[in-house]
């Protein structure tokens, strides 16, 4: 392949480094996207998009066993793991092919190979032994991050293993041991165990989801046992050994036993190889550090993503992604670039119930020193929640005290990733609980409960009997 010069080169083709691509197209910029592996990057690949599938077949099978609830009789409702798994790939296949057609169609450029810096506007692809160099004033790293390891439970890809291994078995584990319990071991807890697994979790924290609100990682504990999932906190791991299973030894005695155990702690930016030191740039185990405007120390080399180590999620490096492109604008134009804005991230955890959350929660905001009134409402005296047998959970708003601003939201319960959207809305827009009090929501529905919690904050709920309102 020839050399090539363009105006913007991008290492990384996620849901960051592709959408970076076609925006950037978008506005008449040529753009050559390099890709060592597969167009979508782990989202697409590896991420949501198959976990999620796996969770959508698994929810089908939950309603189907509960079916006599809803005056519906299935006979027999089991799992097939290997039709599972054809589906979970024919859906990555096709939004994979999409990912190409939309790139190919705005022109972009794809080397297929693996990039590194190699000097000033100058990048090195190896495309199976071959160089390829691709020239621009401007380049951004999205080279995204894999699942992290720990030193005294190593991968073998047989019976310890991680994210990626744990997707691709073709055999249900009759025992399935979690070392981890953040968004990705809670999530694979409640699908395996939806699917006959009988699993356990280990966690080091006082609680789930030690990221998120309080409240959240709670409710979820005791619906993880009411559906059998045994979960052990302050779990401190001496040991983990592997014979014909795996095994893992806590400091306090305590022995658990699995045919397979995931480890689940985290991700890890890809920083390495990149030729970073080419541009003076350092990186750490957190990432790759930028400003921002996702500028690195040095001038015309960006980075957006997972390998900035600030929100491990495909739609901040999406957000990201569309920031780095619009100040490529501003810069043409003479006009002040704008600067990425982290107030209002959502993040979901797509577990049975569903957990939602975006902005502070209570502690974060005690811990800044703010006073905040907080309204909670039940699923269960929704009459939706009710119709749709969905009543397990709760929506939590906090809220500045003084003036009412909306500062956090956090739910736990049946769609709850789609309802935190309007919370999202309301805070990126400065709304006041007030505000949100006034706004008519449509009825009979789930966000009737965003609705009430604001209500509640006020003390005034019309669906329960309220709280006393914070003072």
């Amino acid at each position: 392949m020839q050399d090539c010069a363009v105006d913007l080169v991008i290492l990384g083709a996620g849901p960051g480094g592709y959408v970076a691509a076609i925006r950037a197209a978008h506005h008449g910029l040529k753009v050559a996207l390099v890709e060592e592996r597969h167009l979508g990057g782990v989202c697409l690949h590896t991420g949501c998009i198959p976990t999620k599938t796996m969770v959508a077949s698994v929810g089908l099978l939950r309603q189907a066993r509960a079916a006599a609830q809803w005056g519906v009789e299935i006979a027999q409702a089991e799992a097939q793991m290997a039709a599972i798994n054809a589906r979970r790939q024919k859906v990555v296949q096709q939004l994979a092919v999409g990912v190409k057609m939309l790139l190919e169609k705005n022109l972009v450029q794809i080397i297929p190979g693996r990039g590194r810096l190699a000097g000033p506007g100058l990048v090195e692809v190896d495309i199976g032994g071959h160089r390829q160099l691709a020239r621009a004033n401007t380049i951004i790293v999205a080279t995204g991050s894999r699942p992290s390891e720990l030193p005294f439970a190593k991968r073998d890809g047989v019976h310890i293993l991680n994210s990626d291994d744990l997707l691709v078995i073709s055999e249900l584990p009759a025992d399935l041991l979690i070392i981890g319990g953040g968004y990705i071991g809670c999530e694979f807890a409640s699908i395996f165990a939806a699917l006959g697994s009988k699993v356990t979790i280990l966690e080091a924290c006082d609680r789930l989801l030690p990221g998120m609100d309080k409240e959240l990682g709670q409710a979820l504990e005791r619906s993880f046992k009411r559906a059998g999932v045994q979960v052990v906190l302050n779990a401190k791991i001496a040991t983990v050994t592997t014979d014909g299973g795996a095994q893992a030894a806590l400091e306090d005695g305590q022995v658990f036993r699995g045919t397979k155990l995931l480890v689940s702690v985290g991700r890890k930016p890809n920083v390495e190889n990149l030729g970073l030191e080419t541009r003076g740039v350092q990186a750490n185990e957190r990432g790759i550090p930028v400003d921002d405007f996702l500028q690195t120390s040095c001038p015309g080399l960006y980075a957006i993503g997972d390998v900035t180590g600030r929100f491990p999620l495909a739609h901040v490096a999406t957000a990201q992604a569309r920031v780095v492109v619009e100040n490529l604008l501003h810069a043409r134009e003479g006009t002040a670039p704008e600067p990425m804005n982290y107030d209002a991230v959502p993040a979901c955890v797509f577990t049975y119930p569903e957990i939602a959350t975006v902005g502070l929660t209570e502690e974060e905001a005690a811990r800044r020193g703010i006073a905040t009134r907080v309204g909670r409402f039940p699923f269960a005296a929704i009459g939706k929640a009710l119709a749709t047998g969905e009543t397990e959970g709760i929506v939590k708003l906090v809220a500045e005290a003084q003036t009412g601003r909306l500062l956090g939201g956090h739910i736990f319960g049946g769609h709850a990733a789609e309802l935190i959207g309007q919370v999202t809305l309301a805070a990126r827009l400065g709304a006041t609980a007030r505000q949100v009090t006034e706004t008519i929501f449509a009825h009979p529905t789930l966000s009737e409960s965003i609705l009430e919690a604001a209500e509640a904050i006020f003390g005034k709920p019309v669906h329960i009997i309220p709280r006393p309102a914070a003072k």
